[in-house]
């Protein structure tokens, strides 16, 4: 079944060109009529800008590229019943994508960008069919417990990681991750929410943010590693920390941080301080839970695939895993550099052990955090 029909005779629809590049401030969605037949979008920006329409029919998903164009950085989202989903993120250096995801079939009938008195409206209009469509998040579960696993597949889009032999770090973190969403859905213990299921560039903000939407039980970025002298091969997990556990910790997180630098996010002045940050009890707690979930990984990639690394738990400043609440782990599952990491990590059957490793981990890990709250809560 097509998700989308497009009514609207083009998929690419363009005003003219503006100099200054135009900022997405919020994201809304409207349904009225008689059994839901209208859904109106509005996309509020600064200013006007091109835009281009794409749709994916797999997922029920429609994106709009907006031509020099960033993202607010906090911009507001208004889901309704049709449109499930927004995700902003960049497709190429100069261009910001919002992609809507929608959990009714639509046809979409008409856009249009106009002035208004303090920016611009993207409106579009869509009407909506009677049947559903698979949407690419699930829904989120009633039941409080079956906790919600974020994944979250590392660089993206044009900003493509670690590379070496034409293989890229974007590339291994994104194909481990689906995998490991496949494999942690079949067990039906865990509700998975992914970061990003294409070749998009997300903002660590972003990354963060869609995190602490879904109130998350735990967070895994997952990346690939290189080195451009010396040796250096097997596994590692990294946890947050105001000092690094050593100076190439330290340096791999300022590498990691620079991601947003590729897309043109320029930091706030006081957003590496993490010293107020740690020192918040909530904070303090959660970084206490991320390191005994990093121990019960480490043990996992131990057993499961055996390359790990001297000091495999590692920590440092990384921007990635701030959420203050969420417990949050970024592993690195070997270095593109070494030979045989690199066939490991292209390997089927090496990133299936690896998987297997990690979801008994996550499995170990659960029930003792939980068993952990219960006595704290009888105190």
């Amino acid at each position: 079944m097509r998700a989308f029909h497009l009514a609207v005779p083009i998929l690419t629809l363009f005003l003219a060109a503006f100099s200054a590049r135009a900022e997405v401030l919020s994201v809304s969605a409207s349904t009225s009529g008689w059994f839901s037949r209208e859904t109106v979008v509005t996309i509020a920006l600064v200013q006007a800008q091109a835009y281009r329409i794409g749709v994916q029919d797999t997922h029920g998903q429609l994106h709009v590229d907006l031509v020099d164009g960033s993202i607010a950085a906090d911009p507001v989202i208004e889901t309704d019943g049709v449109l499930g989903s927004v995700r902003m993120g960049r497709a190429d250096l100069n261009t910001a994508r919002i992609t809507l995801g929608f959990q009714r079939q639509v046809t979409l009938e008409s856009a249009g960008m106009e002035q208004t008195r303090n920016g611009a409206l993207l409106t579009l209009i869509f009407s909506v069919g009677n049947a559903r469509v698979t949407p690419v998040r699930p829904d989120l579960p009633e039941d409080p417990d079956r906790p919600i696993i974020v994944l979250d597949p590392g660089h993206g889009g044009i900003d493509p990681g670690a590379v070496r032999d034409g293989i890229s770090e974007k590339d291994i973190a994104l194909a481990f991750a689906l995998e490991l969403r496949t494999a942690l859905e079949a067990g039906d213990a865990y509700t998975v929410v992914m970061t990003r299921e294409t070749d998009l560039f997300l903002s660590l903000r972003e990354r963060v943010r869609i995190a602490r939407a879904t109130e998350a039980a735990a967070f895994i970025s997952l990346h690939a590693n290189t080195v451009t002298r010396g040796n250096a091969s097997g596994a590692a997990v990294y946890t947050l920390s105001a000092e690094a556990s050593s100076a190439e910790a330290a340096a791999l997180a300022a590498l990691e941080n620079r991601a947003d630098s590729v897309g043109g996010e320029v930091l706030d002045a006081g957003d590496d301080d993490l010293a107020l940050l740690l020192n918040d009890m909530t904070q303090r707690e959660t970084n206490a839970r991320s390191a005994r979930f990093a121990e019960e990984l480490v043990t996992g990639l131990r057993h499961s695939v055996g390359v790990i690394r001297s000091n495999p738990h590692r920590s440092a400043g990384f921007r990635v895993l701030k959420a203050p609440d969420i417990p949050s782990v970024l592993v690195e599952l070997g270095f593109l550099s070494d030979r045989q990491d690199r066939a490991n990590m292209i390997s089927p059957a090496w990133r299936a052990e690896a998987i297997a490793g990690i979801i008994g981990a996550l499995d170990q890990w659960s029930e003792q955090d939980r068993i952990l709250a219960a006595g704290a809560a009888s105190q």
